[in-house]
């Protein structure tokens, strides 16, 4: 993967944290008098701890960008990357409307160097199940086989979606499949198959907040694409899917 597709997350993200780092500075400064008030060390107790806690994160986010861009896993775990992606993506999303980027190119560049990650990880994964994960947006609106909620073995295989491409992929790779509505159902079906690792499609917005919520657990995200508009009669590229269930073939799962 290019470093093109990663590099705006990473850049933004490295901004996003001077900026966190001035409202921050900026509020110590207002208060430190107040806590001078209770004790004459406290102010610099309470500077010297935030200045720690953004080495922590400013380490973490060069650890990111190093095994993002080389490939090489140099990171202790997915602890690191959840705990500095949940700090940084706010003001990364703020900053980037700030100076008129699109919200959509940042969350495919961290999209990008997510599964940059997974790839750079995949060693370190035990084996088990790997879940494919489908948004209920892939099956063709007329068609009335209902297949969210563990009933994808409903799915005729018309060929009127990609749907049924993807169940011949998940058979014969011995993958867990399942289609799901939204985050809740999500979260439960991952609960019930409990896997190592998943592959996800999904928008943007879908796969960002998703890979957040599973952290620890890695997920490999693709895009779908939608011909028709958002959430309706969207498809996704195959050989993408194919690519992806090769990575964590890899792991010898």
């Amino acid at each position: 993967m290019a470093f093109g597709e990663k590099r705006l997350f990473i850049f933004v993200s490295a901004g996003g944290l001077v900026l966190l780092a001035a409202f921050v500075g900026i509020g110590w400064y207002l208060v430190a008098p107040r806590l001078a008030e209770f004790h004459p060390s406290l102010p610099e107790i309470v500077g010297a701890i935030v200045l720690f806690a953004f080495a922590v994160v400013a380490v973490g986010l060069g650890l990111i960008a190093i095994s993002a861009i080389t490939g090489r896993r140099v990171l202790f775990g997915q602890r690191i990357t959840a705990t500095v992606v949940r700090i940084l993506f706010p003001p990364v999303l703020l900053l980037a409307g700030l100076i008129g980027i699109e919200k959509d190119r940042v969350k495919r560049s961290f999209i990008a160097v997510n599964n940059a990650l997974v790839a750079a990880g995949r060693s370190a994964t035990p084996a088990g199940k790997v879940l494919l994960l489908l948004p209920h947006c892939l099956q063709a609106t007329p068609c009335p086989h209902k297949i969210t909620g563990g009933l994808i073995e409903n799915c005729h295989g018309c060929g009127m979606c990609v749907i049924a491409g993807l169940v011949e992929l998940a058979e014969a790779q011995g993958l867990a499949l399942a289609v799901a509505t939204g985050g809740t159902l999500a979260r439960r079906v991952i609960g019930e198959v409990r896997p190592v690792g998943i592959i996800a499609v999904a928008c943007e917005a879908d796969l960002t907040a998703g890979i957040q919520d599973s952290y620890p657990l890695p997920v490999y995200g693709v895009l779908n694409e939608r011909p028709q508009g958002p959430c309706r009669d969207t498809t996704v590229d195959l050989d993408g899917v194919r690519g992806a269930i090769r990575l964590f073939a890899e792991r010898k799962l």
